[in-house]
């Protein structure tokens, strides 16, 4: 009796030991699995990080090329307006000698035509070079570097769009921490809207409805990185965000705003429209 009692002992004892190390196996596998994962999230955070570094300096130097090009067109205009002064002061001598000699009026009036044509091409190409100064001096393009400014500024255009109104934020709970949600329901009824945001078709069901109604295009957009904005299509923002954090510009100068509003139509080509 006393040996198969010990005999019983050792098997329940084997039993427990076997069950043991099978726990720790499936446990070493789960910790192996996290670890791969934490290993992909990594990577995945390494991507995107360089992504947005690249995508941020990409646009410094646009706007660094847009100033060099104000100040060639700048300096341009200045050596335009030298020549002019320079051609101005010849056909006032040749006024005056026209005056002074008469044998040589026909030969003088010739060059002074020939020089009148040139001063008027010359000044024809300066208002077409001050115009274009003026287009890019006129214009507004900056740097988004938090919350707080991107905020600010789609508030500025939801509250100056009546024709058109494009727009990609994080989720509608986003729009309304952040006060967007009223001016965007206080848009005239003329203005066609198209918005992108992650939506949760239950609990946003009633505020679908509601912009759906108004005759608004609302699209389904899951990534909840990206604040973008176009008013009347005379502007765009462009912005990606982490929590408080911002990397982002707007600009109203028409070169970049049709450059750029190719960026903002990638959102809707990716949502799934309601």
């Amino acid at each position: 009796m006393e040996l198969e009692h010990i005999a019983q002992k050792l098997a329940d004892l084997k039993t427990l030991f076997d069950s043991t190390l099978t726990k720790v196996d499936e446990r070493d596998k789960t910790i192996s699995a996290k670890d791969e994962r934490i290993a992909e999230l990594t990577d995945k955070l390494v991507e995107v990080s360089k992504l947005k570094d690249e995508a941020l300096w990409a646009k410094i130097e646009l706007m660094k090329q847009m100033t060099s090009e104000r100040e060639n067109v700048t300096a341009q205009i200045l050596q335009l307006q030298k020549d002019l002064g320079e051609k101005t002061n010849k056909v006032k001598k040749l006024k005056q000698k026209s005056r002074e000699a008469q044998d040589g009026l026909m030969g003088s009036s010739f060059e002074l035509d020939r020089i009148k044509k040139d001063v008027d091409d010359k000044e024809k190409t300066i208002l077409e070079y001050e115009e274009k100064v003026a287009s890019v001096a006129s214009g507004s393009t900056g740097i988004l570097y938090d919350i707080n400014s991107s905020i600010e500024y789609m508030l500025e255009r939801i509250k100056e769009a009546n024709r058109s109104l494009r727009i990609v934020a994080p989720s509608i709970e986003f729009l309304v921490e952040n006060g967007l949600i009223g001016p965007l329901n206080a848009l005239p009824e003329s203005c066609v809207v198209n918005i992108a945001v992650a939506l949760d078709l239950t609990e946003n069901q009633a505020v679908i409805d509601q912009w759906k109604a108004r005759g608004w295009h609302v699209f389904n957009f899951s990534d909840k990185n990206f604040l973008m904005i176009a008013a009347n299509g005379a502007d765009v923002s462009i912005a990606y965000i982490a929590g408080q954090k911002v990397s982002g510009f707007f600009s109203n100068i028409a070169d970049l705003v049709t450059i750029f509003k190719q960026a903002l139509m990638h959102p809707y080509i990716k949502a799934v429209r309601i």
